[in-house]
C-alpha cells in the first residue's frame, strides 16, 4: 500500500487536516506528521539551532513544535518507514491565493516535500462564517481519484470555494493572479501595529482569483526558480566593472 505523509499549517487538531486525512486513507496508508500548534502564514521558514520535539498522537500521527516545513521534513526523513508516494497538505482554513503562496505554510509543507522531489499537493478552502467542509471533502476526493497515480507534476496549489457541491462548476487549471492589501498597516494608539488590510485584486481570466470568483475550483502548478529571466538577458549586456580586473588573473 503507497504511504502518503500528511501534514498542514493549522495544527494537528485542525478540522481541515482530518478531512484530509480520512479521505487519504481511500488510497493508500497515511502519516501525518503536523505542527504542534497553528502556523498560519509561517512561510517556508525551518527551525535552526533549536530542537524540534516530537508528540505522538497515534500509531502514525506526530505533532512536532515546529514549522510545516519542519514537519514535513521531520516526517520525511525522521518518521516514515519508506519512501512516500505522495505528499498532501492542507485543508488550509482559507485561501492560498495569488502571492498568498509566498506567505502560506500550506503550501510550504507541500513545497518542503516537492524540492525533495516528491509529488505534493496543498489544498485550501474559502474561509466563511459557515464552511463548506463537505464540499472540500469531496472534492479532495474527486482530485485525488484523477491525479493520485498521475507523474506528470510536482507541486500543485488546489483552492476550494466555500459553496455546495453542487454549486461548483468545475475545476480549472490555472496560473496564479496578484493580489496586495490597501492600507496593509494598521498604527494601534498605544503604539503596536497590526498587519491587515482589505485585498485588491488582479484576476485575469485564467487565474486563480478568477476561477474561485466564478465558482470553479482552481488548481496552480506551482515551480522553484524565481528567476526573472527577461530582466537577466538584459542584464547580459551591462557589465560591472570589478576593480580586480584591473589586473591580471592569477596563475
Amino acid at each position: 500500500m503507497p504511504i502518503i505523509l500528511v501534514s498542514n499549517d493549522d495544527g494537528i487538531d485542525a478540522e481541515g487536516l482530518k478531512i484530509l486525512e480520512e479521505v487519504s486513507s481511500e488510497f493508500g496508508e497515511v502519516w501525518t506528521v503536523a505542527p504542534l500548534y497553528e502556523q498560519s502564514g509561517s512561510s517556508h521558514r525551518l527551525t535552526f539551532n533549536k530542537e524540534v520535539k516530537l508528540y505522538k498522537f497515534g500509531r502514525r500521527r506526530f505533532a512536532v513544535d515546529g514549522s510545516p516545513a519542519d514537519s514535513v521534513l521531520i516526517g520525511l526523513f525522521g518518521i516514515l518507514p519508506s519512501q512516500p508516494y505522495i505528499i498532501l497538505s492542507g485543508i488550509n482554513a482559507g485561501y492560498n491565493l495569488s502571492e498568498d503562496v509566498f506567505y502560506s505554510g500550506t503550501v510550504a509543507a507541500a513545497r518542503e516535500g516537492a524540492m525533495y522531489g516528491y509529488r505534493a499537493i496543498a489544498f485550501s478552502l474559502e474561509r466563511t462564517e459557515n464552511m463548506r467542509w463537505d464540499t472540500a471533502k469531496e472534492v479532495v476526493r474527486i482530485i485525488l481519484r484523477n491525479l493520485f497515480d498521475y507523474q506528470g507534476f510536482r507541486l500543485l496549489s488546489v483552492n476550494i470555494p466555500s459553496l455546495p457541491l453542487n454549486d461548483i462548476k468545475g475545476i480549472r487549471w490555472t496560473f496564479l493572479g496578484s493580489r496586495i492589501y490597501e492600507k496593509p498597516v494598521r498604527i494601534n494608539e498605544n503604539g503596536t501595529f497590526r498587519i491587515e488590510g482589505k485585498p485588491l485584486f488582479k484576476m485575469p481570466p485564467g487565474s486563480d482569483v478568477y476561477a474561485v470568483k466564478n465558482g470553479y475550483v482552481s488548481i496552480t502548478p506551482l515551480g522553484f526558480d524565481l528567476t526573472d529571466r527577461d530582466t537577466l538577458e538584459k542584464l547580459k549586456n551591462f557589465h560591472i566593472k570589478f576593480p580586480q580586473e584591473n589586473f591580471s588573473p592569477l596563475k
